[in-house]
């Protein structure tokens, strides 16, 4: 997914921690459960045009990543907001928490759609 599952994956094992929100769809389904498997948390959010990341580690890397995988093409490069001043970084660090707080678990959410069969469009 964007080159990003690498670098998810050694910062957990350098004690990092990843963690996403999106709306969880049946098309989404294959990509949500990539990047649970890689060790990220990703839950449901009805109707967030996205994918909102909190990526930081022990040390002082925090940035967020706002990739709207709707319609998002793999040879486009992602939109993505890095930043180190710690003013912003709290901002976009609450703005994801009051959204992760309002979050259904993945695992939940994808045993719902499963439950009520393939999307109808």
């Amino acid at each position: 997914m964007f080159g990003v599952n690498d670098v998810v994956q050694e910062l957990s094992r350098r004690g990092g921690k990843t963690r996403g929100i999106t709306d969880i769809t049946h098309d989404t389904i294959p990509l949500v459960q990539e990047v649970i498997d890689v060790g990220e948390e990703v839950p449901h959010v009805n109707g967030y045009l996205g994918l909102f990341y909190t990526v930081f580690d022990k040390k002082h890397c925090i940035s967020a990543i706002n990739i709207d995988i709707k319609h998002h093409k793999p040879d486009e490069p992602a939109t993505m907001l890095y930043t180190d001043d710690p003013v912003y970084a709290r901002y976009l660090v609450s703005t994801f928490e009051r959204l992760w707080q309002q979050s259904t678990p993945a695992e939940q959410r994808i045993q719902e759609l499963l439950k009520q069969g393939p999307s109808r469009i």
